[in-house]
């Protein structure tokens, strides 16, 4: 399992190298948030898989087997439970607007979210995993934003 027990600290890294610049400006004021909010039924937070109006897309590979469909929303949201088909998945992601998105990994609730970057390039990112359920959410803070999600099997050009 060597390279496995590095897969939070990589999903970070893959996040932050690949969003680079974005929001920079008041990352000193960050403090991370360990527990994902669920979703409940009444909330004003929404995810939609696909057929949303007003996202960006996200131009998945052609030929990838996607694992999560594109998903897109305005607020908190668990992500579906998917078992990747190798041991690495690729991310891509985008948000728009004010506020901050986080990829929290629900079965490890206390390591450090991955920050999605903003109003920049669609974030892509590998992650280097058993190939075990995952099980990953969404997290807005401090505004309101609009982002979109999807996760293909394998790895893809970035």
């Amino acid at each position: 399992m060597g390279r496995y027990t590095a897969v939070p600290a990589l999903l970070i890294l893959l996040f932050t190298a690949a969003c680079s610049g974005a929001n920079d400006a008041d990352e000193g004021s960050h403090t991370p948030t360990a527990r994902p909010s669920r979703t409940s039924p009444g909330s004003s937070s929404a995810a939609e898989p696909n057929g949303s109006s007003g996202q960006i897309a996200l131009d998945l590979p052609s030929g990838a087997k996607i694992l999560v469909p594109m998903t897109k929303g305005t607020g908190n949201a668990d992500l579906p439970t998917f078992k990747p088909i190798t041991d690495v998945y690729t991310i891509h992601a985008t948000c728009s607007g004010k506020g901050k998105m986080t990829l929290v990994d629900r079965k490890a609730p206390g390591d450090e979210p991955a920050r999605i970057g903003c109003d920049g390039p669609i974030t892509i990112g590998r992650v280097y995993t058993d190939i075990t359920p995952q099980a990953l959410s969404v997290q807005v803070r401090g505004g309101s934003l609009r982002w979109s999600i999807a996760i293909v099997s394998g790895e893809h050009s970035m």
